[in-house]
């Protein structure tokens, strides 16, 4: 065929999803490399799927093609291109396209070690529509592998026909949830997940995190925003997936015969909201007075109000409290609105006086001088200095 300039730019087609935040982050790292190189015209093919090929590729010159390669079926159409081709999910074995993904086993090793920090002796894992895909096999048998010794490990076992938000699929979540040893904590495979587990602990009135902790991964903002309580979830770097998928497709489309056929981006972190932000909690009292604290803070919080909630005396309650939290009451009280201001001051727009409210500090000035006095820095001037 005759290009059409004689400046020809690489033709190169993207067939990755785009409906959630791990796909949009891989299309970004290629666009960067493909602004960085100005020498590519990028083709993305809607919906990354094998339906989608001929449609849209059939009869045009392509260079390369940088996939989400999910079936064999896939994989033949587009070696017929007889162009490079690289794939941004281990989705099937192939020998003769190189691939570029996220290192699950790093990811399920950060997960790990983040439970046993937080003294998690019961670890569970869902996983992503009944385990099919490969990467939620992985992060499953790794994280299986890591408790050995540790901790107990619970796979939820999902029906045949599990239909997210289906009634019979809602209620056997709930049941698996009723049946695991608490406190426990759950790697979700991806944040989607965490709409279902979030939702069935809150229906048969399980505490997150207090009871159940719950950990995503890909740090979906939307979805981590909209469960309630906000999910935890671990960063990872699909964008670097993306921006050394396309480099390794330039060098691959320039003739050069690399010898990699497998590069895995490690995890970027962890970003902790409240689904996961406790340690395990081994006193069931203790557990309940711990979420009254979370979940009532503009309210006066007592050391006898705590204790008449957990049924007890308030001495013997006292005594649970510190034994199970390392802190009285009172310092916990007061270390948990500092986080919440710390977060509403660095994130939102609201001004002092509507904080300290928001966080039971009974007034402004009082929220300032506990900040003078436990930080050394104004509530206003830590403002600043984060923007």
């Amino acid at each position: 065929m005759i290009r059409s300039s004689s400046i020809a730019r690489k033709r190169v087609a993207v067939l990755v999803y785009s409906t959630f935040q791990p796909g949009r982050d891989v299309l970004l790292g290629v666009a960067q490399l493909a602004q960085e190189l100005d020498s590519w015209r990028l083709i993305h093919v809607p919906g990354g799927s094998a339906d989608s090929i001929p449609d849209w590729l059939d009869g045009s010159e392509i260079d390369g093609i940088i996939a989400r390669i999910t079936s064999e079926t896939m994989a033949n159409a587009l070696r017929a291109f007889n162009v490079p081709v690289v794939d941004v999910q281990r989705g099937v074995q192939v020998t003769d396209i190189p691939q570029v993904d996220i290192d699950d086993e790093a990811v399920t090793h950060l997960v790990a070690q983040y439970f046993f920090d937080r003294e998690f002796r019961h670890i569970g894992f869902y996983p992503f529509e009944n385990n099919r895909e490969g990467w939620s096999q992985r992060r499953c048998e790794s994280l299986r592998q890591l408790c050995a010794g540790r901790a107990s490990f619970h796979l939820y076992d999902a029906l045949p026909e599990n239909r997210q938000g289906a009634r019979a699929t809602r209620h056997h979540v709930q049941a698996w949830l009723r049946s695991l040893p608490k406190p426990v904590a759950i790697m979700l495979a991806r944040d989607d997940g965490g709409l279902v587990v979030l939702d069935a602990c809150r229906e048969v009135g399980l505490l997150v995190p207090e009871q159940v902790s719950v950990l995503g991964v890909d740090n979906d903002r939307p979805l981590c925003d909209m469960t309630t309580p906000p999910l935890s979830s671990v960063r990872v770097g699909h964008r670097e997936v993306g921006y050394r998928a396309a480099l390794l497709l330039d060098k691959r489309m320039a003739g050069d015969d690399l010898a990699e056929d497998l590069l895995l981006v490690p995890p970027l972190g962890i970003v902790t909201r409240r689904s996961s932000d406790a340690h395990a909690i081994h006193d069931e009292n203790v557990a309940n007075g711990v979420h009254y604290i979370h979940e009532n803070l503009t309210q006066e919080i007592t050391n006898e109000s705590l204790a008449r909630i957990a049924g007890m005396s308030r001495t013997l309650f006292q005594q649970r409290f510190r034994h199970e939290m390392g802190k009285t009451i009172r310092n916990y009280v007061t270390d948990t609105r500092l986080g919440r201001a710390k977060a509403l001051l660095t994130k939102s727009d609201l001004s002092l006086a509507e904080i300290a409210w928001r966080v039971g500090f009974k007034r402004q000035e009082y929220m300032g001088h506990v900040f003078k006095t436990r930080l050394g820095v104004t509530p206003g001037n830590l403002r600043k200095a984060s923007r």
